[in-house]
């Protein structure tokens, strides 16, 4: 319906005034959105899409956050893999000074002089065990060893000896009759063997220790017969069996059988004067218990962005009496052998290397796979930043015209409402 000129309200104005409101209202919007680079300003703009967009940020800090932890726990495996790479440098020298000390070219002098040297290598063993840290973290003391588990007991024949009979003896059951130690086996079985039960030590006690045993053939002027000694690593304590023990050999003549020392039972071959002087070596690793270490906890790192999203490292004390090579002696030797401790230190310290190198492999392991979990994280944190950006993030393109068209409507719309100002005055001209 047509309206007639009105004094009282002028409508073409607040027409006007009203539409340019909005278009002012909504060219500021867009201005924010532009300066900002965000769809979602503030909560009104997209609620739903807001709340949305904070959770996927936060994920994705998160994710930040978990793969600089993973670059820490690298810097410091770097750290406490260097110390046992030293460690490791200290070991193998210690033993080419055993094997430098089991030459009986060398005197007891000269053996004492070695050990001098040993014995400050070990103290340097300790005191890279004691001082390697990362931001203020013991690293190598065993302060966060966590759960180790249990070491089984196992012997090693480390040195055998062909006998001259060995082309005429048989294998029966697996047992070559034709070297000196025909077979070696741990009393009672796995479980004996690792813990009390079965034979004995030969000091008085029942527990597999570590230790080494010598077998060596001798002429009594009687007869011949193997000679067995025992070399207790950790007191460097020696033991002779005052049993010279008969090398029969072949299975219808009755094996000998040794069940002496540290729970360690040893089938003989045929020996016989061609074999004077010939020695065998059996190495044996003590049971290690498995140590929960309830006050000494794993390192914990934080791998991922969630609660509980972490990855556990145990670092297990590297001293020598972790490593059980604390008491090593070059200079101890037994009646029949000067070279004995030397011989028992080349065994216990391929047992401290072996342990050792488990340490960091495993210790690299650990690393690697955090790794693999800081480029899952960052895989995670792209992608959820991809969805974060299409729900909050502005389209430029579409927001620039936009913006154009709202700058020209409130250009015009401000041209308008001028005109409109102007159009109450003609009323005067009905006056005229």
């Amino acid at each position: 319906m047509a309206q007639g000129i009105s004094l009282a309200n002028n409508l073409l104005a607040n027409q006007a005034q009203f539409y340019l409101d909005q278009n002012q209202s909504s060219l500021q919007h867009v201005v924010s959105q532009l300066s900002s680079g965000l769809r979602i300003v503030t909560a009104a703009d997209d609620p739903s899409g807001l709340a949305i967009a904070i959770n996927l940020q936060t994920q994705v800090d998160a994710f930040d956050q978990a793969v600089q932890n993973v670059q820490n726990a690298n810097n410091a495996a770097q750290v406490a893999d260097g110390a046992l790479q030293t460690t490791t440098d200290i070991l193998q020298r210690i033993r080419s000074l055993a094997v430098e000390a089991a030459s009986d070219i060398n005197s007891q002098s000269n053996r004492a002089n070695l050990q001098a040297e040993v014995s400050q290598l070990l103290l340097e063993v300790n005191r890279i065990s004691q001082n390697v840290q990362f931001n203020g973290q013991n690293l190598l003391d065993g302060s966060h060893a966590g759960f180790q588990p249990e070491q089984n007991a196992y012997l090693t024949i480390t040195a055998n000896t062909a006998l001259a009979t060995n082309a005429n003896q048989p294998e029966v059951n697996g047992v070559n009759y034709g070297f000196l130690v025909a077979c070696a086996v741990g009393v009672g079985g796995n479980t004996g063997f690792n813990t009390t039960v079965g034979g004995v030590q030969g000091f008085g006690g029942t527990g597999t220790v570590d230790g080494t045993i010598e077998l060596q053939v001798v002429n009594t002027g009687v007869s011949i017969a193997v000679q067995e000694t025992f070399i207790n690593s950790a007191t460097g304590q020696i033991c002779v069996s005052s049993t010279l023990y008969g090398g029969f050999g072949n299975p219808s003549g009755g094996p000998s059988t040794i069940q002496d020392f540290d729970n360690v039972q040893i089938t003989l071959g045929a020996v016989t004067t061609a074999d004077v002087g010939t020695t065998s070596y059996i190495k044996i690793s003590q049971n290690v218990a498995a140590l929960t270490n309830p006050d000494n906890p794993a390192f914990s790192f934080q791998s991922g962005a969630n609660e509980g999203d972490v990855i556990q490292v145990g670092i297990e004390a590297t001293n020598t009496q972790t490593l059980r090579i604390s008491n090593i002696n070059l200079a101890i030797s037994s009646a029949n052998n000067p070279s004995l401790g030397a011989e028992d230190a080349i065994g216990q310290i391929d047992i401290a290397l072996q342990n050792l190198l488990n340490q960091r492999a495993q210790l690299g392991a650990v690393i690697v796979r955090l790794n693999e979990d800081a480029q899952n994280d960052n895989i995670a944190a792209v992608n959820l930043q991809a969805s974060e950006s299409s729900i909050r993030d502005l389209n430029v393109g579409q927001a620039t015209t936009q913006f154009t068209r709202l700058q020209v409507l409130v250009q015009v719309g401000t041209s308008v409402l001028a005109q409109s100002n102007l159009n109450e005055q003609t009323v005067l001209g009905l006056f005229r």
